[in-house]
């Protein structure tokens, strides 16, 4: 497969994974940024006996279908936000199915099953991995992506939970999207103790929509249009929680659901914003 052209406009894709983050970010000359690739099984429904075995993981039948179907076989950077399942195990289908160009993370616990798997998948096809922290930056583009969490370390056992997700602003033009990975309050909190600008027309939104993120300050911070939750269409952890939807609302943003309404696509050339969904049957 060859890359689509450069459009010189700004994608980003939120996947409809189920259970779990899967984000492409297409900057303006073509170059990819896969944030997370999902994992995990897809449930059929609410009880146990809905659900039914897919012998093809998500990383494979949700996200590589993705990118083939885009007409990639190179990926220039993957990132993990940190090594929960959900997020972590689909990049090891990527890093087996498309050519790499380099990888990010915010934590290395090669202690963690999912992370040591990816790595030692990356070692062996000789990419490049990078540790980015807290007040680093870099540009793609003409995009501008700041690393807001998580807060430098140099201990090699430093907790990687949801507290210490990577989380990225990206900037294009005059339009700007927060990926939250899974943070919950504790980091929602120290960002905004930090000073750091929150400001976005896109939010997605932290730990699939769960009670323990999205604080009425948090969100009063980022004041988005749109708030994206990545969650399925029956989840078993009951996400959404209710009230963090409302809160959403209530604040005058308009969310939108990967399990409702399917793949989530933004496009931006820096000024305009296109919305558009692919509902599922």
């Amino acid at each position: 497969f060859s890359a689509p052209s450069a459009d010189g406009r700004l994608h980003i894709d939120y996947l409809d994974v189920g259970q779990g983050d899967s984000i492409l970010v297409t900057f303006p000359n073509g170059e990819t940024l896969l944030v997370d690739g999902g994992g995990r099984p897809n449930y059929g429904g609410k009880e146990a006996s809905d659900f039914r075995a897919d012998t093809r993981t998500i990383g494979e039948s949700v996200v590589s279908e993705v990118l083939w179907y885009k007409g990639y076989s190179h990926v220039d950077h993957i990132l993990a936000t940190h090594a929960d399942a959900d997020h972590i195990q689909g990049l090891n289908d990527v890093a087996k199915n498309f050519t790499v160009g380099s990888a990010i993370f915010g934590r290395t616990p090669m202690s963690n099953e999912n992370f040591a798997s990816l790595t030692e998948i990356l070692s062996r096809h000789r990419v490049p991995v990078e540790v980015m922290r807290r007040g680093q930056s870099f540009e793609i583009g003409g995009a501008h992506v700041e690393v807001l969490n998580p807060t430098p370390t140099d201990d090699p056992d430093a907790p990687y939970d949801n507290n210490h997700c990577l989380v990225l602003r990206i900037t294009y033009g005059s339009r700007s999207f927060l990926l939250t990975g899974d943070i919950e309050r504790q980091a929602e909190a120290d960002m905004l103790l930090n000073n750091a600008v929150l400001t976005a027309d896109i939010v997605k939104v932290p730990h699939h929509g769960s009670h323990t993120s999205s604080t009425p300050q948090f969100i009063a911070a980022t004041h988005p249009q749109y708030a994206v939750i990545s969650v399925g269409r029956h989840s078993p952890f009951g996400h959404p929680h209710p009230d963090v939807v409302q809160r959403w609302i209530e604040a005058g943003v308009r969310v939108l659901t990967t399990g409702e309404n399917g793949m989530i696509s933004v496009s931006t050339d820096g000024k305009d914003l296109d919305v558009s969904r692919f509902v599922p049957e």
